[in-house]
């Protein structure tokens, strides 16, 4: 979602937004991708683990591994979380999914981008990247570094290829992805994975895989729903949201230890920024 891991569940990719979709690949229904991320009840989501996920905004996908977790803003055409094996094969058609302006007004995604605090010359890997929502404005942030553009969609990562140089953005590197593995080219300074950790079947193993691509100054930022969030809000249906305590629970087995955490930035998401425990 955008994204985008390890044995995950079934397949999720993106994940969409108002129907509950996008998210890098999933883990079983509850959560795929990114594992389950945005996508999968509503509206369009991802099936395939992929490394970020580009779904939730309204809708949700269903997916193992990664998925797409970026969401878009509104449903998506015949997108529901029940455990399928959905495919995002078609950029162009989920292009109007994620890329809708409408869902900036909930995503943020520079206020996310601010809140990450990148140096110009850091490489920043996007797990689950989709269509690009979120890998275009990391590219703009970092003009110095580089952007590591994960999906586990191969027809998703050839889109990224083809809007980095239709943008001019040459520090874009697509990157193809699997549902057990974010395969990222390391070192990489900064790991962003919007509407994508409910769609990681295994998080732990996932994340280790993660950890042992991060520079010494690496970090891992994670966008997800909110448990409490209106259950008319973008995003997965509540029963696969995963609270923030989770996540954290989850990454401390991984190697990780909470640095920052924000509960306000975003209406319906929290932020978390994890470190490798020294």
């Amino acid at each position: 979602m955008r994204t985008s891991p390890i044995a995950l569940a079934p397949p999720l990719l993106l994940l969409a937004l108002t129907g509950c979709e996008r998210a890098p690949s999933a883990a079983p229904e509850d959560g795929g991708t990114t594992a389950a991320a945005p996508g999968a009840t509503d509206g369009a989501g991802h099936g395939e683990a992929h490394g970020h996920g580009e779904g939730h905004g309204e809708g949700h996908s269903e997916g193992h591994g990664h998925g797409h977790g970026h969401g878009g803003a509104g449903p998506a055409p015949g997108h529901r979380h029940t455990g399928g094996h959905h495919r995002f094969d078609d950029p162009q058609e989920w292009s109007k999914v994620f890329d809708d302006p409408k869902r900036d007004a909930w995503q943020r995604p520079d206020a996310v981008i601010s809140w990450m605090k990148l140096g110009a010359g850091e490489t920043v890997a996007d797990l689950g990247a989709g269509t690009g929502y979120f890998a275009v404005r990391l590219a703009r942030a970092v003009p110095k570094g580089r952007v590591l553009a994960q999906d586990v969609e191969a027809s998703m990562v050839a889109h990224l290829d083809k809007r980095a140089k239709e943008e001019g953005l040459s520090n874009i590197q697509a990157v193809q992805g699997k549902p057990d593995d974010p395969a990222l080219p390391g070192p990489v300074d900064a790991v962003l994975l919007v509407d994508v950790y409910h769609h990681i079947a295994d998080r732990p193993a996932f994340f280790g895989r993660v950890r042992a691509a991060l520079s010494p100054k690496g970090r891992v930022v994670i966008v997800d729903f909110k448990p409490d969030a209106p259950e008319d809000a973008p995003g997965p249906p509540k029963a696969m949201r995963i609270a923030p305590e989770q996540v954290v629970s989850e990454l401390t087995q991984a190697g990780f230890t909470l640095a920052r955490r924000s509960d306000d930035l975003l209406p319906y998401q929290y932020v978390l920024e994890l470190r490798p425990k020294p």
